[in-house]
């Protein structure tokens, strides 16, 4: 089963005050927090704080960007099992809810994040399961969530990008109340993809008058696992 690496991460943070505070904060173009790169150690990687007052209300959102270069695998390969790998910590709030979106930060997963890329995410195009469910760990284990074939297809750009994000700062609505929550990870620990890969090969058509079928091969080759002949995919 292949595992791959991030050769980017990071978050940042946006707050924002006054009336409309978590719909300012989750649509604003620029992060008003640093971008972190390549962070080492305990860190918060997803969070949210809202609050609603007489003096105003206030909110806060966290989110990470992971990227992936997945071009060994972007063809000729059947693409199943895929899931984020992760080590994360005890001081995850309860059931906090995530949701695995596309990225378009982070160039050909060579590039670091910046303020500038807050918005450089999909909000129509999830890569995690559709419910919100789907909550951060709160362990001190290494851990994994299922990505969809919709995350699997994006192994054809030869870069698999997402954004991890609160369920609420997915959806845009929903369980906003004076709260806070925080996802906890083990930056020591450098996220990664693990799936399996299965060979396309070569199935169909002829050669010399020969059928494919797995009883036969060419030069001891099984047409299983003969991708092209002179070249000429079947």
């Amino acid at each position: 089963m292949p595992t791959i690496n991030a050769s980017k991460y990071g978050f940042m943070s946006n707050s924002a005050q006054g009336s409309g505070a978590f719909s300012t904060a989750r649509n604003a173009s620029t992060a008003s927090g640093t971008a972190f790169n390549q962070p080492t150690g305990d860190q918060v990687t997803t969070s949210y704080s809202i609050g609603f007052s007489s003096k105003g209300d206030t909110a806060t959102l966290k989110r990470s960007w992971w990227a992936f270069d997945v071009s060994s695998y972007a063809s000729g390969y059947t693409i199943t099992d895929l899931q984020i790998q992760f080590d994360p910590t005890t001081n995850t709030s309860t059931n906090f809810p995530i949701a695995v979106i596309k990225s378009t930060a982070q160039g050909n997963a060579n590039t670091n994040l910046a303020q500038s890329d807050w918005d450089s995410l999909d909000f129509n195009t999830l890569y995690s399961t559709n419910s919100s469910t789907n909550y951060w760990p709160d362990t001190n284990s290494v851990s994994t969530i299922d990505l969809n074939s919709t995350a699997i297809a994006a192994f054809s750009t030869s870069y698999l990008k997402i954004c991890i994000v609160w369920w609420f700062d997915y959806t845009g609505v929903g369980s906003l109340v004076t709260a806070n929550g925080l996802a906890y990870q083990n930056y020591n620990y450098t996220p990664r993809i693990t799936f399996s890969a299965a060979a396309s090969g070569w199935s169909g058509g002829t050669v010399n008058t020969v059928s494919a079928n797995t009883d036969n091969s060419i030069n001891t080759i099984g047409y299983s696992n003969i991708e092209a002949v002179n070249t000429v995919s079947s």
